[in-house]
């Protein structure tokens, strides 16, 4: 299989992003900045495949559309196994998927498509979701020789994807990189850092790259290309992209094998998605899910898959901290923030936690509810617990503060420092 066609299309669809569409209600936008359909002038042919699903055990959903686009945005008439047109509107049974299939036309075009979720609902919004998978199917007259799985992006500023070239063996990494503003331009800097053994030592600094996007421009490149490192035959290690705007980023490995060669995509590792501190608040008769953190301001507690603890309502003094969906949770007691800072993972997973030289907490998780009745020694300013969520993970959360709900004198929220373990 040759290069070259799959530098122009398969390494540019290669960055899917999620965006929020502005309307408040509505679900928003699953934008595919590339699509790839028809036969390539080395006897290659590009399919673009999706997979749209409704998540929904409980709803159906009618407000959904695919659009597709030329490069330059104007509506692009495209053959696929659902017609021939530049917009499809779908009606999806609960559970069910179509499958949008592009025909692989006579002649090589590419563009991108967006997957438009405009359900309008006022409550449970996570019934009213879709999900959309890509991939493509490259083949030749003797039949399919690879489908390439597409990884959704989120918007970042701030990235880092594993690299490796050695251009001799025609061993080649390549990044796709989208300016999610389509009305400014976006400057970004590459810095190449080059591993080195022993690995406990610093890498070597490769140089920075640094280039700029126009307005919703997508730009996608082999490193060893100009304008990037062309001067670097081989490297392995981390490429860190830093963004002005935000960016949705895929990186894609090409891999010699005999005949020609193979692809993988890589996802990126967005720093401002690796955040695992937070304040949040905990309102009285709402559930939290700690992995995440949320609680969800519908306060749909019915749902046992997602929630770990129960903030529950018994009477108008009487309160408590309940364990859902398989977690487990204990106390830890009274804590300042240094002691509460200092607490650690293995701790956690060891149930003792070391608070001075003459003060250690054992406790062990359970099920059973942790009280935060009225008088409670637990309804303070730093009280701590610790969790171990239905998934597996350890939290440790810190009472910052009990607040009384306006008029109502019942109620108590609770404002929760919180870290999890990831």
């Amino acid at each position: 299989m040759s290069r070259k066609p799959l530098v122009s299309i398969l390494l540019a669809f290669a960055a899917i992003l999620v965006a929020r569409v502005r309307t408040a209600e509505a679900h928003g936008d699953t934008v595919v900045p590339q699509v790839a359909d028809g036969l390539g002038s080395d006897g290659t042919r590009f399919k673009t495949k999706l997979d749209i699903s409704n998540l929904s055990q409980v709803e159906r959903i009618t407000s959904v559309k695919v659009l597709f686009f030329r490069q330059d945005g104007s509506p692009w008439v495209i053959a696929t196994n659902q017609g021939t047109a530049s917009e499809f509107t779908l009606s999806l049974g609960r559970l069910q998927t179509i499958r949008f299939e592009t025909n692989g036309t006579p002649s090589l075009l590419s563009g991108y498509a967006i997957v438009r979720n405009t359900e309008i609902t006022s409550i449970f919004a996570e019934d009213f979701e879709v999900s959309v998978s890509v991939f493509y199917e490259i083949s030749r007259s003797t039949g399919v020789i690879d489908t390439v799985s597409v990884p959704t992006a989120q918007p970042t500023v701030w990235f880092a994807v594993p690299i490796e070239t050695d251009v001799a063996r025609n061993l080649l990494s390549g990044i796709a990189i989208v300016n999610l503003d389509k009305t400014s331009s976006n400057k970004v800097d590459l810095r190449l850092w080059n591993a080195t053994t022993p690995s406990s030592s610093d890498p070597s600094d490769f140089g920075t790259a640094t280039f700029t996007l126009n307005g919703g421009e997508q730009r996608a490149r082999f490193l060893n290309e100009s304008g990037l490192y062309s001067s670097r035959s081989t490297a392995k290690g981390l490429l860190v992209g830093v963004a002005e705007r935000p960016v949705a980023v895929v990186a894609l490995l090409q891999t010699p094998i005999t005949g020609g060669v193979q692809y993988a995509t890589l996802v990126a590792t967005n720093k401002d998605a690796l955040r695992t501190s937070t304040f949040m608040y905990l309102r009285q008769g709402f559930a939290l899910d700690a992995d995440i953190p949320q609680v969800d301001y519908f306060g749909n507690v019915d749902e046992d898959l997602f929630w770990d603890v129960l903030f529950e309502t018994q009477s108008t003094i009487a309160r408590r901290l309940l364990p859902k969906s398989g977690a487990t949770i204990a106390s830890l007691g009274n804590l300042t923030d240094e002691e509460f800072d200092k607490i650690t993972l293995s701790e956690l997973q060891a149930g003792s936690i070391r608070v001075s030289s003459t003060r250690t907490i054992t406790f062990s998780y359970s099920t059973s509810a942790i009280s935060m009745d009225n008088g409670s020694a637990n309804l303070a300013i730093g009280y701590a617990f610790a969790i171990k969520t239905g998934l597996g993970r350890y939290v440790k959360a810190h009472v910052g503060d009990v607040i009384t709900r306006g008029s109502d004198t019942t109620k108590r929220d609770l404002a929760l420092e919180m870290y999890v373990y990831r």
